[in-house]
């Protein structure tokens, strides 16, 4: 890499003076002086070379203040992150001399040149800031372990770290023929011999940040990384101990095999940290034991953990206990806690709109948000959501992670946790009722009938406790009530009570009821659902009365979850249970303004709501579709004021994600009828969706391509084609600047070009067919990408040969054959799968031979081997697509006679093999 020449500059020292005034009286307490000075930093930042001068003042200017340095810093990195205009040579004097901020004396001139830094990588990557890097390192290796002082080491080092941090799929390229990753693991494995306990801590989270993308440059250095991890677990630096920790989860997710071996010993040491002092470092610790406890490796082999319960479950029983000061605190909280007041708005906390999960394609859109983005079920999650949420204690915390791990391994181990737990808690548990060791002998016969009980507590908390517990056996009491087992007639009394608990008093049992209502109706049987349909309906409008703002989005939440187990049918039995159903929810819809964030939580429940009544949703769809493109338009409107006028706020883009996935739910529910909802509105739908797909945020994105995905569904002529070729270019730009962040949005975009390939005629997708073919076959063969992705991009590809795209796809096909295989493999029998697969057969009956990469040669029969192998693993295919399977296969049979038995049939498994004699006679 070569280094550009220095670029000379000047300031006139005159302007630097009257700068630096202007700046230092921006923090004057005078409002009339600051505001005068804030007017004149804008008008100063339309001169020429404002950077310059914003530059030399934080890193050359010894004579300046810190704080005036500082915020000259701030304001140049403000400057150069808004800025979409320049290049690096407009920026020379800058990227030439930023770095010797590092070495300042003073703390915040450091700090700020930083960020500065890391606000020039953004912007300009590797390829516009090449020396940037080696510059960094020499700094961070310059620690001298003679001298008591590192801060320039650990500056340049915490400079690293925030670029690794905000642009680590940036770096994890090649440039010029190299791969600077390389240079950079190198660089970081030697920086954890430093002097500087800083650096190598943050030499490991710099490590740390590509783990997960599992890129050679990071594998062949892992081991190494290992070994010098085993090493600084011995450091007795706090921030050492917490990356070391964070590092093993890592490790553990990307490459669990390699941790393994050492599992033992890495479970000793995490037990003794959760006893260290300090905080931080003792929830690191737990988390790596929970990381463990939830990994695949553990659930294939509970034996890693089964042989250290006695050291495990002490330590995590210990740090479940509640200290005085959180006893204290929910005394005091518990007091307040009445139902009938309204809720403060600090006590809220934000929430982001969930995934939609409405139909198949959709739940591979992945999740739009990682706040309550997961709808896996995970234990640890559940914990932390149901359990205490009051201000204080409702941060996560070593005793939370405690609690999750406990209930992870709980699951996966019950007999043997319950084995040491219960005479530790018999120790520790005084009830008039029932004794632990009872418990232990009758299991959950007995622990039921014990919670039920609890229900009734005069405690608050405990009531609020044992609603979480009882939702963690909904499973079982569903279970023996749908199939008439032994104890059947626990259903009614165990239900019955957490709808009780749903109109507490208190409002912390309120949320911890509703939670434990939405588990059982995951968990029960809709048949066993159905019978409590009028009572659950009365329920829910009784809770829509009494709930505030707080517990409303908990109910919210488990109304969806009401309406998508009992589904259209049920619902549809008797108007009344819409009537009863709609009329809190709308109400509540009315009470709320257009810029109340309350209104999140609700358009996602409603979303739900109108994709699955569909046509009975229709007397309320109109208003509320004008309404949600109202708020989205409106949004959309600030958003882009705010872009050029700084007096308007940034709005909150959930409004735009929780408005998309409202049209979308509409347009789910009312299908091809949903034509007269889109044209009864004069704001053109797909114009606002071409705007949101330009939008910064992922979120929006996500949730605008998951809409378009639909509309080509049920609406494709009158929406998605008069703008196909604005919304071609959307996609492929989306494909194209795919990053490891970013695909939930690439995969909505990918799901939906396929439902667009598919009804498409080929004129109309001829224009756009070869690039969007080069596009996805690198996402096909990549080795990073979410499977889900994998699996749309295989899709999309098979359903480009439906309509006469064979003849462009069919050359390209040796170049992903294999791949394509692979991840159509296990998907599982739907219409998706058909369509990829009918596809694919027009494009490899458009050359038979060359399709794999030539018959004659031995890749071309393997490629043709896996592809049978492919159609022998598809089980129960439909009748013409079972049809085209056996021609295909009848076809190669007589193309290549007895070398189809020997060099193509001999490479499938027996079970293969077997398979296809079944179905085919082959």
């Amino acid at each position: 890499m070569t280094t550009p020449s220095a670029v000379a500059w000047t300031p006139d020292l005159q302007a630097v003076d009257q700068l630096k005034l202007i700046i230092g009286s921006t923090f004057s307490s005078n409002n009339v002086e600051r505001n005068a000075a804030n007017e004149s930093l804008v008008l100063a930042k339309s001169q020429p070379q404002i950077e310059n001068y914003l530059l030399y003042i934080l890193v050359m200017d010894e004579s300046a203040k810190s704080d005036v340095r500082a915020a000259s810093g701030i304001n140049l990195k403000n400057i150069i992150s808004r800025s979409s205009s320049g290049s690096p040579e407009t920026h020379q004097f800058i990227l030439d001399n930023i770095a010797h901020g590092l070495t300042s004396h003073d703390n915040m001139v450091r700090n700020t040149t930083g960020n500065v830094i890391t606000a020039l990588f953004s912007k300009y990557g590797l390829a516009g800031w090449p020396q940037v890097l080696p510059s960094l390192v020499n700094l961070a290796k310059s620690a001298d372990p003679t001298a008591a002082d590192t801060k320039i080491a650990d500056a340049a080092m915490s400079a690293l770290a925030k670029i690794c941090e905000d642009s680590h799929y940036k770096l994890n390229v090649e440039l010029e023929g190299e791969r600077p990753l390389d240079y950079l693991m190198a660089s970081f494995i030697e920086l954890l011999e430093s002097c500087s306990n800083r650096v190598k801590a943050l030499s490991i989270e710099c490590i740390d940040y590509f783990i997960p993308h599992r890129s050679q440059s990071v594998l062949v250095v892992l081991d190494v990384f290992l070994q010098k991890l085993f090493q600084l677990a011995h450091n007795s630096n706090k921030d050492v101990k917490k990356s070391v920790c964070k590092a093993f989860a890592s490790v553990l997710e990307a490459r669990g095999d390699k941790l393994l071996p050492h599992v033992d010993g890495v479970i000793t040491y995490c037990l003794h940290l959760m006893e260290d002092e300090d905080e931080e470092v003792a929830l690191e610790a737990c988390e790596f034991l929970l990381a463990l406890s939830t990994s695949p490796e553990v659930e294939q082999n509970p034996e890693i953990f089964r042989g250290r319960l006695h050291d495990v479950l002490p330590a995590l029983l210990e740090k479940m206990v509640y200290s005085e000061e959180e006893i204290f605190f929910m005394n005091l909280v518990d007091e307040k806690d009445d139902a009938t007041v309204a809720d403060n708005e600090e006590d809220i906390r934000p929430q982001a709109a969930k995934s939609k999960e409405s139909h198949k394609a959709a739940s591979k859109s992945g999740n739009k948000n990682n706040s309550y983005d997961d709808n896996d079920d995970s234990d640890d999650e559940d914990f932390e959501d149901d359990s205490d949420d009051d201000s204080e204690l409702d941060q996560w915390s070593i005793r939370k992670c405690s609690a999750a791990c406990l209930d992870v391994l709980s699951l996966n181990l019950q007999s043997e946790v319950l084995e040491v737990t219960l005479p530790i808690l018999q120790e520790r548990i005084v009830s008039s009722h029932k004794s632990c060791m009872e418990l232990s002998r009758d299991k959950l016969p007995t622990l039921v009938p014990f919670l039920v009980d609890r229900l009734q507590d005069d405690e608050p908390r405990v009531r609020q406790i044992t609603c979480w517990t009882i939702s963690r056996f909904s499973s079982w009491v569903a279970e023996e009530a749908h199939e008439g087992g032994h104890y059947s007639s626990y259903f009614d009394p165990t239900f019955t009570s957490i709808l009780k608990c749903a109109l507490d008093r208190k409002k912390v049992v309120q949320e911890a009821a509703c939670s434990a209502l939405s588990s059982f109706i995951e968990e029960t049987d809709p048949t066993l659902i159905e019978m409590y349909l009028v009572p659950l309906l009365q329920h829910f409008a009784k809770c829509f009365s009494t709930y505030q703002r707080k517990n409303l989005i908990i109910l919210y939440d488990c109304v969806q979850t009401f309406v998508e187990a009992m589904g259209h049918e049920r619902l549809a039995a008797k108007q009344e249970y819409v009537e009863v159903l709609l009329p809190p929810l709308l109400h509540k819809w009315e009470l709320l303004d257009d810029n109340d964030t309350a209104l999140w939580p609700l358009l996602e429940c409603m979303a739900s709501i109108a994709a699955t009544l569909g046509e009975l949703f229709a007397p309320y769809a109109m208003p509320v579709y004008g309404r949600a493109v109202n708020i989205l338009t409106n949004t959309i409107h600030t958003d882009l004021q705010s872009q050029t006028d700084p007096s308007i706020d940034l709005p909150e883009k959930d409004f735009m994600v929780t408005s998309l996935d409202l049209i979308d739910g509409l347009i789910q529910g009312f299908g091809s009828h949903s034509l007269e909802l889109i044209q009864s509105n004069r704001i053109n739908l797909m114009e606002l969706v071409l705007q949101c797909f330009e939008d910064s945020t992922d979120d929006v994105r996500q949730s605008a391509y998951a809409l378009l995905g639909d509309l080509a569904i049920f609406v494709l002529d009158a929406t998605v084609v008069p703008y196909l070729n604005q919304i071609m270019v959307c996609i492929g730009n989306e494909i194209n600047t795919r990053n490891f962040n970013s695909y939930p949005v690439y995969n909505n975009a990918i799901w939906s070009l396929g439902e667009i390939c598919m009804r498409l005629s080929y004129e109309q997708l001829k224009p756009y067919l070869a690039n969007l073919v080069s596009l996805l076959i690198p996402v096909l063969n990549s080795m990073d990408t979410p499977q889900t992705v994998l699996e749309n991009a295989a899709i999309c590809l098979g359903r480009m040969g439906l309509h006469g795209g064979a003849e462009v796809v069919g050359p390209r096909l040796p170049e992903f054959i294999v791949q394509w295989c692979a991840h159509m493999l296990y998907l599982m029998d739907d219409s998706e799968k058909e369509t990829g697969f009918k596809g694919m057969l027009n494009t490899i009956a458009s050359n038979p031979d060359q399709g794999f990469g030539g018959l004659s040669t031995l890749q071309g029969k393997k490629n043709l081997s896996t592809f049978i192998s492919t159609v022998a693993n598809y089980f129960e295919p439909p009748e013409d697509l079972k049809h085209s399977f056996s021609q295909l296969l009848q076809s190669y049979s007589g193309l290549l006679g007895e070398n189809f038995n020997t060099q193509v049939l001999n490479h499938l498994d027996q079970e293969s093999r077997r398979s296809l004699y079944e179905m085919y006679g082959i």
